[in-house]
């Protein structure tokens, strides 16, 4: 009977040990549960379906289309020029997937505008771009993106390419840039779009007109309506035959 009794007491005092090692040993897995779930959670968050938009070739990804980065980057007190999510206005982006909408063009096959094309090894005129960070870019970003355009034969600033930091925005310039460089180019960290560099073109022969420094019966008078006629004011002209 002692015995019945002293085998019952160490069974009761056996049970809330036993217990203890099966939640210490639940608390583990119950933890990585939720941090795969949060892990998932994170990673359906980073990015949406792609934005279809008439006449514009969507940006592809293989032979598949590029789901939308919502470019919701953690700056992590890193400096910055640039207010944050100023990138979800930029213009030329329609389908609003960082990819300028001209240079998805030119990945689908139309000829590069870029006054200082050259050939690129892959065979197509090289483009010049601008490269957008969440953050101003530092020498880490300034070699990664280097390490792409050397990968993909950029000619360099050696051979004429220009390379340059914008210190009042969070940008690099480039150019001579091999159109095949832009996707890797466009999946860097903390790239927040990748612009065509716009092309530049004089329009004297209009703008005098338009501005009514030269008679025109096309143009309204806007400017000397405003009393802007030019009148005492001497111009200084460099570089002019006489």
């Amino acid at each position: 009977m002692l015995a019945i009794m002293s085998n019952l007491r160490y069974q009761q005092s056996r049970a809330p040990a036993f217990l203890l090692v099966f939640l210490l040993l639940l608390v583990p897995c119950t933890a990585f549960v939720s941090s795969q779930e949060n892990v998932d959670s994170l990673t359906e968050i980073r990015h949406a379906p792609a934005i279809l938009v008439d006449g514009l070739p969507p940006l592809m990804c293989g032979d598949d289309i590029c789901e939308r980065p919502l470019r919701e980057y953690v700056r992590d007190g890193r400096p910055a020029a640039q207010e944050y999510g100023w990138w979800n206005s930029y213009g030329p982006d329609l389908d609003w997937n960082g990819m300028d909408d001209r240079l998805q063009r030119v990945l689908d096959g139309m000829d590069s505008v870029s006054p200082t094309a050259i050939i690129g090894p892959d065979g197509k005129k090289t483009v010049a771009i601008v490269v957008d960070y969440a953050w101003h870019p530092t020498n880490t970003e300034i070699i990664q993106l280097k390490d792409v355009l050397n990968q993909h034969g950029w000619v360099g600033e050696e051979q004429g390419a220009w390379f340059s930091e914008l210190r009042s925005i969070d940008s690099l310039v480039v150019d001579k840039v091999p159109v095949s460089a832009l996707m890797e180019i466009y999946f860097l960290d903390g790239v927040v779009i990748v612009e065509m560099q716009n092309v530049m073109m004089p329009s004297n022969e209009i703008a005098s007109k338009s501005s009514k420094a030269r008679l025109s019966e096309e143009y309204p008078s806007a400017v000397w309506d405003e009393g802007y006629t030019g009148e005492g004011v001497v111009a200084y002209i460099t570089g002019a035959k006489t």
